[in-house]
């Protein structure tokens, strides 16, 4: 008969995340996930199949609550260059920011396991396409110059989103980012 398990999955996968988010996959060595995480050896390769199993998870948790929160502002009706403006301030950095979960693992390429990449990069293409959604109502609105190429401006809303992040990794202030934020959408929107 095979014991009851004696952890909480989520407590797990957030303590886990946590310990990625500050060291990355290759820093965070085994040793000291199961010290963070509080689970044995044997727990972590029978519930998440080893290291890399636990960042696929600890991934996915990560990017379950940040597309529930773009989704939640991207999809407000109207679509529009507001939904817009407002996800890109609700980003705050705060003095132990370490970036954006989904950008490093992003950057980590070379070191991350394959499929947890891909699922970095799919959730960056949705969110890419949530901006390219809402720049396609601001353009049907009047709201951005017509003939404005939508696909181009949402990929370069999605960099500049995840170069707000790095710059936040960098030492960038509220207030820088709360500049570039107001340069941007000046750009966008139609003189009237």
């Amino acid at each position: 008969m095979a014991r009851p398990r004696s952890y909480d999955r989520g407590d797990v996968l957030d303590k886990a995340m946590s310990l990625f988010w500050r060291l990355g996959y290759e820093g965070a060595h085994l040793a000291a996930l199961v010290e963070h995480t509080g689970l044995n050896r044997f727990s972590l390769y029978k519930e998440f199949g080893g290291k890399a199993g636990l960042y696929e998870a600890a991934l996915e948790r990560f990017l379950g609550y940040l597309l529930a929160q773009y989704r939640d502002i991207l999809t407000r009706q109207p679509l529009g260059l507001d939904n817009i403006e407002a996800v890109l301030r609700a980003l705050q950095y705060g003095s132990e920011y370490y970036g954006c979960f989904m950008i490093n693992t992003l950057t980590q390429r070379d070191t991350v396991p394959d499929a947890a990449y891909g699922k970095a990069l799919a959730a960056s293409e949705e969110i890419e396409a949530l901006y390219a959604g809402n720049l396609a109502n601001a353009l049907a609105r009047g709201e951005i110059a017509a003939g404005s190429n939508v696909s181009g401006l949402g990929k370069m809303l999605q960099t500049l989103d995840q170069g707000l992040h790095i710059q936040g990794l960098a030492g960038a202030t509220d207030a820088q980012k709360d500049r570039v934020i107001s340069a941007i959408m000046a750009g966008l929107r139609t003189k009237t």
